[in-house]
């Protein structure tokens, strides 16, 4: 059952952009938690696609003075793609990509990724990339932020949704149904890798508002997500050269 006030917001959304972009606009597209089964109102962000003929500043122009009123309503930033982007980033963004094709919603125009055709030997590369990067990051904005305990819990709640990504794809590449809730990504990661990741579990119930944060000191927490990030890492690490080909 759709929620009243999420239909209600889109709508009004994609009235503004139809009357802002006119003949360049192609299509309007919602993707992720609003167009699944992850999606928590009053938390979860409303992510979209502006797909557009071409790329002219002057779309750029248009859309910047509401950016901030979208914003307030929920709105992430838009993704702002042209056509021909679409057909030459694919391999650059393969996980991204794929996410919108398997979890999306047309909400005007053509539905552009419907027949997306994305090559699977690319997300290997990238999901390497992102976890490593990540890995990265989380230790640098540690050190930056370990006595800001706001922060850092979120920091925990932002990171934890990009490794269930990251885990989601690992799981689209053995082949498997990959438009999961977070839990059931976990519970099929660590089920194919025989692994546990108990703190990302604990994120997720306290990302739907089901749990609170527990007593353990956060340093112990980071500690321990630092932790299961390397896991992750070293599945990646693990995977036969030829996987990724031979689910392509």
């Amino acid at each position: 059952m759709r929620n009243a006030w999420l239909e209600k917001t889109l709508n009004e959304f994609t009235r503004e952009i139809r009357q802002l972009l006119s003949d360049e606009l192609v299509a309007v597209v919602l993707y992720g938690s609003g167009a699944g089964a992850n999606f928590v109102p009053d938390h979860s962000d409303i992510n979209i696609v502006i797909v557009v003929k071409s790329m002219q500043f002057d779309i750029l122009q248009k859309l910047q003075p509401y950016i901030g009123v979208w914003r307030k309503r929920g709105f992430a930033m838009p993704l702002l793609l042209n056509q021909e982007f679409l057909q030459r980033a694919r391999d650059v963004f393969p996980m991204e990509f794929h996410d919108i094709c398997e979890q999306h919603r047309l909400l005007w125009g053509e539905d552009v990724f419907r027949d997306f055709v994305i090559d699977a030997r690319h997300l290997r590369f990238q999901a390497e990339h992102e976890a490593r990067s990540k890995l990265l990051r989380l230790r640098a904005v540690y050190l930056e932020c370990a006595e800001d305990p706001t922060r850092l819990r979120a920091l925990l709640l932002d990171s934890s949704k990009t490794f269930l990504v990251l885990m989601r794809n690992l799981i689209r590449l053995h082949g498997h149904a990959s438009v999961l809730t977070y839990t059931e990504v976990l519970n099929r990661f660590e089920r194919h890798f025989q692994l546990t990741f108990p703190l990302l579990r604990q994120l997720v119930t306290i990302r739907k508002g089901q749990q609170s944060w527990p007593d353990t000191p956060l340093t112990h927490l980071f500690r321990d997500y630092l932790a299961e990030v390397q896991q992750i890492i070293e599945v990646i690490d693990h995977l036969p050269p030829n996987l990724s080909a031979a689910h392509a």
